[in-house]
């Protein structure tokens, strides 16, 4: 299966340094089931290479126990609202390297009609207009200068 949300928590949890039960809370299971969750989860081959992934790209200090970190903090939900320009957020969304990629490029579509115009069809008119000088090209209804000089 995918890599969900719930699964990258549990591992960025277990990164962290807490225990399956713990890690499994954090992710959003219930607490009474949050140690067969997480018996589950640490059998997972996707949360096992995420986890992989995590202790190659930092060091983990094996002194400490460090606390999760929630997913969205309080100071981002407040300040969601109160952003004068969208398109502002959403640039930063899409140009934030630590931002999961689903969101940047949902972010970047979401702010595609801003920079990119939609291309529209010809209209009746131009479409008129381009066979009108189609038929005047050759044929029956050629005109002078479209015939060929003999």
């Amino acid at each position: 299966m995918a890599l969900t949300a719930k699964k990258k928590a549990f591992a960025q949890s277990k990164h962290d340094g807490a225990d399956n039960k713990q890690a499994a809370i954090f992710a959003g299971y219930s607490p009474e089931s949050a140690s067969q969750a997480g018996s589950r989860l640490a059998k997972d081959p996707d949360v096992i290479a995420h986890i992989e992934r995590l202790k190659i790209n930092t060091e983990v200090k094996v002194d400490s126990k460090p606390e999760p970190r929630p997913i969205i903090t309080k100071k981002d939900i407040e300040t969601a609202g109160s952003r004068a320009d969208p398109l502002k957020f959403l640039e930063e969304i899409w140009t934030d390297p630590v931002e999961d990629m689903k969101m940047r490029m949902d972010a970047a579509k979401a702010a595609l009609p801003y920079f990119h115009g939609k291309v529209a069809e010809k209209g009746k008119k131009e479409t008129k207009a381009d066979e009108a000088k189609k038929a005047t090209q050759g044929g029956k209804f050629g005109t002078l200068g479209s015939q060929l000089r003999s």
